[in-house]
């Protein structure tokens, strides 16, 4: 027996009432095998679209025969980049080939036509049919992954010169084509509080036994910028604790910026190519390793990030651009601060403007949350949620406001408006997290919620005033009130 399978039957990290249940108030389609792993990460593929193909591929299958012909589909649909020749070739010889890839369609208004994006391929100026575009818009948005029949077209039917003689005329998305909101609110009054959040951690492929508590509304307040519009988030905490895997998986409106550099034309408007950048576009953009993070135009980049954050608005090249783009900001740290100082020497140079880190909502403690080290211990194992499910449901839940609801659970003494903002929006996610029917139950969870958040917002307020104490010489008079919904 091979080790993935062994690992795949061994005893759910769910205890079997609980996944019984889960089993009960949702629907198999949204179920997947969390101990299932295919290691496809040679294909580029993030967790998310390889539990869609655990669905999509092995729904009657043993798990031998799944993994085979997944990979099987895989060299078949994702080239590796040195055979990308090898497919236009075919694609010319034969006539048409089917890929599979995150596509991505560009309007050229000035040319009056459409480009398709296939970056498995390298390709930047494919066509794509109308219809398909009809039926999925989103890809004119942020891409859709799916599998795209390509045919070669060398009379270029609906492009110009610039266009390679690439067409899509078929598209099959790899992603939930619909999402009933009111289906997955309605399942969560069936679950005590405890449960609901070790579904959702084990959904996202975390062992819920693994962490107490206090560490689960700490590890899902990671989802807070998610959910909630608008919010900025730092996160310290040791490597290996699941930080930015968690982003680079979950969902395809969050793009993770790895260390390099980051630009205004990729962050809020491209003047060159006249296209809206990240922050326009997604529901969070995430900087990953910031220590390691530089600021092309840093000035200028500054600037705009501190307008963005304050206002969720930015201009650059006379375009004005309004977002509810969320920013998170991660850094690796191994030890655990015992004053304002110790956070200080965490920032990089550009993040020690206090204006700036005003903006800043809160600070989640990582060092609070445990490494992740082995599979047995801190893996799901069992059934949970799929994660384009919990995609589309963070999203979702990003129209709903849940401000006033918030606020109701704290009373507010000397604070700034921007102190009674940020503990706003960081305790409105959380409510939408843990109760998405927004009918708060259980009044040790929403104390707890209250008081990280609290927590949160103190790691900021601590650091400007060891900058600024005559600015910031007041504590943060918060308190928690019970309200029974």
């Amino acid at each position: 027996m091979k080790e993935q399978d062994r690992e795949f039957i061994s005893e759910s990290t769910l205890s079997r009432d609980l996944e019984r249940k889960l089993l009960i108030f949702f629907d198999s389609s949204c179920v997947v095998e969390k101990g299932f792993h295919l290691n496809l990460s040679a294909y580029k593929i993030p967790r998310y679209i390889e539990e869609y193909l655990i669905l999509k591929e092995c729904s009657d299958k043993p798990l031998s025969q799944c993994s085979s012909q997944i990979h099987e589909r895989l060299r078949e649909l994702r080239p590796e980049p040195e055979e990308k020749d090898v497919v236009l070739n075919k694609l010319m010889s034969e006539g048409e080939q089917f890929i599979l890839d995150d596509f991505k369609v560009v309007t050229d208004i000035k040319s009056g036509v459409h480009r398709l994006e296939i970056p498995v391929l390298n390709l930047k100026n494919a066509m794509i049919d109308p219809k398909i575009l009809e039926e999925h818009e989103n890809l004119l948005r942020n891409g859709v992954w799916g599998i795209g029949k390509l045919i070669f077209d060398d009379e270029r039917r609906y492009g110009d010169k610039r266009s390679e003689p690439v067409l899509m005329v078929e598209f099959y998305p790899y992603e939930i084509s619909s999402f009933d909101i009111e289906y997955f609110r309605g399942a969560r009054p069936h679950f005590t509080d405890e449960e609901w959040m070790d579904i959702l951690i084990q959904s996202l492929g975390l062992n819920p036994s693994s962490y107490d508590f206090e560490q689960k509304i700490l590890y899902l307040m990671r989802l807070v910028p998610l959910i909630e519009c608008n919010v900025n988030m730092m996160e310290f905490g040791p490597r290996a604790s699941g930080k930015s895997y968690l982003y680079k998986n979950i969902s395809h409106m969050v793009r993770v910026i790895s260390g390099g550099r980051a630009s205004p034309s990729e962050l809020f408007y491209n003047k060159l190519t006249k296209t809206i950048g990240l922050i326009g576009l997604m529901d969070a953009v995430v900087f990953d390793e910031i220590n390691y993070l530089s600021l092309s135009g840093t000035e200028e980049m500054i600037g705009k990030l501190k307008d963005y954050m304050e206002s969720g608005n930015y201009e650059r090249g006379g375009k004005l651009v309004s977002s509810d783009c969320s920013l998170v900001f991660i850094g690796n740290v191994e030890s655990i601060p015992s004053s304002p100082r110790d956070i200080d020497s965490f920032l990089p140079e550009f993040a020690r403007d206090t204006a700036l880190m005003d903006r800043i909502h809160g600070i989640l403690p990582g060092w609070k949350l445990p490494k992740i080290r082995s599979s047995q211990e801190h893996i799901a194992r069992g059934k949970g949620l799929s994660l384009d499910l919990i995609s589309y449901w963070l999203h979702e839940m990003r129209k709903f406001d849940a401000s006033t609801i918030a606020r109701s659970f704290m009373k507010f003494g000397n604070v700034s408006i921007r102190d009674e903002r940020a503990l706003i929006r960081l305790v409105s996610g959380a409510i939408k997290l843990i109760y998405p029917d927004l009918k708060v139950r259980d009044r040790e969870t929403m104390e707890r919620i209250v008081n990280i958040a609290i927590e949160m917002r103190k790691l900021v307020r601590d650091w400007l005033r060891l900058k600024l104490p005559h600015e910031y010489s007041n504590e943060l008079e918060v308190e928690f009130r019970w309200r029974s919904s």
